[in-house]
């Protein structure tokens, strides 16, 4: 994990306070439906993704008077003469989508869209791709079982499971149903699968460059060895959970006990197993190299007792 340092905390939380300003937004007019299209803009539609940064942090926002969109709220996104998302530049390399949303005009990061999701055909039925989001559509083709998928549209929430997706495939556009697509963009013999059945075959070399933490994990039983904090030797055990972060998905925790007295607590999320065995599958490399990315932090306790040490060396 890399060390953030002040000015970038601040320049990104200054980013943030900005967006929520922008996402209040306006009214573009009182009398249309909030779901529905302004005439002179073709749209599509889209959802907010659970486990969007937006109305997950934990801030004191009193003073700033915002009403942001949660997460499943239904948006609408409009399109320039190309056929493009429109977008506005917030900070240096940063854009926004301008969206409707709730009879509002508003601007939204893409990373808190459904749209930013890429799913895969299922080996379990056919794949149907059809002409709109309707039993009664014409099929314009089949798509085969493992296919990575973009989408483009969607026209209910993708952690509802129902509905139907717009997507690209071999350069034709059409709907699928929901029902036959993953739930995340990697290999389908990873579906439906937990954790423990995931990292079962392997071994994961992990480390914690910011707290010079490193040890290895046997996916048999969550077996931790080879563990040191610095030139400390440490010792763990897991519990199994969620996710304290990102999208909400299980997760395991290793508590560490170090030699020097102090304790660490490192979270693991199941996409960040997944996103290593994925990039064997891609052989990108071998299963001797499997380092997935892992958040550790001293506990709270000792988290406040370093706070208060720092305090009374600086006075």
């Amino acid at each position: 994990m890399k060390v953030i340092d002040r000015v970038g905390i601040i320049k990104k939380f200054g980013i943030f306070l900005f967006s929520l300003s922008l996402l209040n937004g306006t009214n573009f007019s009182k009398n249309i439906d909030p779901t529905e299209c302004p005439k002179q803009y073709n749209c599509l539609t889209t959802f907010i993704s659970p486990g969007s940064i937006i109305p997950g942090l934990e801030l004191d926002l009193s003073l700033i008077k915002v009403d942001p969109p949660t997460p499943l709220d239904k948006v609408t996104l409009p399109l320039d003469k190309n056929g493009k998302f429109i977008e506005v530049k917030v900070d240096k390399n940063v854009f926004y989508y301008k969206a409707f949303w709730k009879g509002k005009e508003i601007l939204i990061s893409q990373f808190d869209l459904d749209i930013n999701k890429r799913l895969r055909t299922l080996s379990n039925k056919i794949v149907q791709l059809i002409s709109e989001p309707s039993p009664k559509a014409s099929i314009l083709t089949i798509i085969p079982k493992n296919i990575l998928l973009e989408v483009i549209e969607n026209t209910n929430p993708l952690t509802a499971n129902v509905g139907y997706v717009k997507v690209n495939y071999n350069d034709t556009v059409g709907w699928v149903n929901r029902t036959s697509l993953s739930d995340d963009e990697y290999d389908i013999r990873y579906y439906k699968k937990n954790l423990q059945e995931l990292v079962f075959p392997y071994v994961f070399n992990v480390k914690d460059d910011n707290l010079a933490t490193e040890f290895k994990i046997i996916g048999k039983g969550f077996i931790v060895t080879d563990c040191k904090v610095g030139e400390f030797d440490c010792s763990a055990t897991y519990r199994m959970g969620e996710s304290s972060f990102g999208m909400p998905e299980e997760a395991v925790y290793f508590d560490l006990s170090v030699s020097d007295g102090k304790q660490y607590i490192c979270e693991m999320r199941r996409v960040d197993f997944v996103g290593e065995l994925q990039r064997v599958i891609d052989e990108h490399i071998t299963e001797n190299e499997l380092d997935p990315f892992i958040n550790c932090n001293l506990k709270e306790g000792e988290m406040e007792e370093n706070t208060s040490d720092e305090s009374m060396d600086t006075e």
